[in-house]
């Protein structure tokens, strides 16, 4: 198994289970397995949603191909082995869930451990160059000796967080072997907008609000809290918005084409009001807060720090009282708290969590994740299309395709 993440450890784990014959070898670059899982849901780990596993499904494109491993290892079966393993969970908001230790490190030290306990073995900072098919055994050339072996499961990640190892050694891998990749993009990342008179406001937070853009005639949005930072805007709801965009952009890093199409976001302040709700709100607010400053009164629909920002942005006048507003402000106030337009210049590579794209789907097993080019060999984890939302859904997937891998190769 090259790679020792969540996908390969899991993928270990499970074969030797499944067959306690096999003799396994993890190879890992790093001097530590597990060394992305560990900053993973900002070093509490995330381990997977709560949500029923349909949903993990239905939110890919590839939903038909994820199905079989996302079954074989739901998100109840991942808690449970964890939890037969000593381990206990928590439920947090939106169906998140952590260890109750709120340490990643727990996490992977009991599967370190299980490792250790199948004397599965283990190669660290063991870099592998190359990998060949001769007489139906991989020859796999690393830095330090050339392994031979009958069956091959990569798990090297994708190319984003590069420092924990993740730098795309699979995709060339995979390459060698002639499959074919799609188009590799940062996932899970935050947008670059070069508005001074935003990013100047960095760590304000809204929460659940909605945030959107158009492509063509359909508008895609998501919901979810949003932070301004000093480059434009991070959190949740744009993270998962960020997958949407990258997903329609001409853009792969493996191939150096970084061009971002600039995108124009709407942010919806008051996803639980329509405008003419907003409308009503105000003309019967009119009477008890006439003598009331428009900066004052937007306090019921706005966070205090943003609110001056907001009105400058939108042309009305900060000291106007409601009395005074003209039906022109009261329109743009109700249109840009609805609709709220910021353009996105770029993506930030940097702190891209995930990769989307990866080794074609159509040239998998999706039943077994064995290649269905070379007999014997398979991929597993961020290597392959598929990327969810944030809250748990890609650790899901790299366990359940650890796991279905494992089982299939034993």
């Amino acid at each position: 198994i090259i790679g020792g993440g969540p996908a390969g450890m899991m993928a270990a784990i499970t074969s030797m289970q499944t067959n306690s014959n096999l003799k396994i070898v993890i190879l890992e670059k790093n001097g530590t397995l597990g060394k992305k899982l560990l900053i993973t849901g900002g070093g509490r780990c995330n381990i997977t949603n709560a949500s029923p596993i349909t949903k993990h499904i239905n939110y890919h494109k590839q939903k038909n191909f994820l199905k079989p491993a996302l079954h074989s290892l739901n998100n109840e079966s991942l808690i449970n082995f964890f939890k037969d393993n000593g381990l206990n969970f928590k439920e947090e908001e939106n169906g998140r869930i952590f260890p109750t230790s709120d340490a990643a490190s727990s996490i992977l030290d009991t599967l370190k451990d299980l490792i250790l306990d199948l004397n599965i073995e283990i190669s660290l900072n063991t870099e592998v160059k190359y990998i060949k098919k001769v007489d139906d055994k991989f020859q796999i050339h690393t830095d330090k000796e050339t392994i031979t072996s009958n069956k091959l499961i990569i798990a090297t990640g994708g190319i984003t967080y590069p420092h924990t190892g993740s730098t795309g050694d699979g995709y060339k891998f995979a390459k060698e072997f002639n499959h074919t990749i799609s188009q590799i993009k940062p996932a899970l990342t935050s947008f670059i907008i070069n508005d001074k008179n935003l990013t100047k406001l960095a760590g304000i937070t809204f929460q659940d609000v909605a945030i959107s853009f158009k492509d063509n005639k359909k508008r895609i949005q998501t919901k979810g809290d949003i932070l301004i930072n000093h480059q434009g805007l991070t959190g949740p709801a744009v993270l998962n918005l960020t997958n949407k965009i990258m997903d329609l952009q001409d853009y792969d890093l493996l191939n150096n084409k970084t061009e971002f199409q600039k995108t124009i976001i709407s942010i919806d302040f008051q996803p639980n009001l329509t405008e003419e709700e907003l409308n009503q709100k105000i003309i019967n607010d009119s009477p008890k807060y006439g003598t009331t400053k428009i900066k004052n009164y937007m306090k019921y629909y706005l966070i205090n720090s943003f609110i001056d920002s907001f009105l400058n942005k939108i042309g009305v006048s900060a000291n106007k009282t409601i009395s005074n507003l003209t039906k022109k402000d009261k329109n743009l106030i109700i249109q840009n708290l609805k609709h709220f337009q910021l353009t996105v210049n770029d993506v930030d590579i940097k702190t891209a969590k995930l990769t989307l794209g990866g080794v074609n789907s159509k040239e998998i097993n999706s039943k077994t994740l064995e290649s269905k080019l070379i007999s014997n060999l398979y991929f597993v984890g961020e290597l392959l299309e598929p990327v969810g939302p944030t809250g748990g859904y890609n650790l899901q997937i790299a366990f359940s395709t650890g796991y279905l891998a494992g089982k299939s190769s034993s």
